[in-house]
């Protein structure tokens, strides 16, 4: 995150004393810093929101949710600057019944490798991207760098998501936009804010 040196205007007040003489009193006060704006933004964006859809589309043609017609999930944001993101199919046909935990307990390797293919967590730090133009309404968070996720490569890695926040009839709906460089991938999920935080 970059950051910037308040800017601070010196004011000079002088006020008469009961004898003969005068108090200089200096007054300093500083400009908003980026810090400051960018604690407001995480702030207002702080809640857990449940997901409602996602659209993805591949070469510029929409394809089919890897989480089918019924998608569920979590992302969570705290204003400390932490994150935590689960989304999984809740399709009957993408959760085999006689998954257990631990492993060991049920359910066969294509069992294992169809809930794996089916669900996406990850958590970690989280940043506002501050070289876009950013607002509370819209800008690029950076989730990172991630620190434990179900797809091992994620971990280590800073994941860039567009944001736009959309205030209707008293909800807060969030809108995350992924833009990958494989097979020029491109995903618009869209969350409802279930709890402020």
């Amino acid at each position: 995150m970059s950051r910037e040196r308040p800017r601070s205007r010196v004011m000079l007040y002088i006020y008469p004393r009961t004898v003969p003489g005068y108090i200089l009193l200096w007054s300093c006060y500083s400009q908003p810093t980026i810090e400051m704006k960018t604690q407001a933004i995480m702030n207002f964006l702080a809640g857990t929101y449940s997901l409602l859809n996602n659209t993805q589309w591949r070469n510029g043609t929409q394809v089919s949710d890897p989480w089918g017609e019924k998608p569920a999930g979590l992302i969570t944001y705290t204003r400390y600057g932490y994150m935590s993101a689960v989304m999984n199919s809740m399709e009957p046909d993408m959760r085999p019944p006689d998954i257990q935990w631990p492993p060991s307990t049920g359910g066969s390797i294509d069992d294992w490798a169809l809930i794996g293919k089916t669900s996406l967590s990850y958590a970690g730090p989280f940043s506002l991207n501050t070289s876009v133009p950013l607002t509370k309404f819209s800008g690029q968070v950076l989730h990172g760098p991630v620190t434990t996720a179900s797809i091992p490569r994620f971990v280590g890695q800073i994941q860039r998501r567009n944001y736009t926040v959309i205030e209707q009839d008293g909800e807060v709906y969030l809108t995350i936009s992924v833009i990958t460089t494989l097979a020029g991938a491109r995903s618009e999920i869209w969350w409802k804010r279930i709890v402020k935080g």
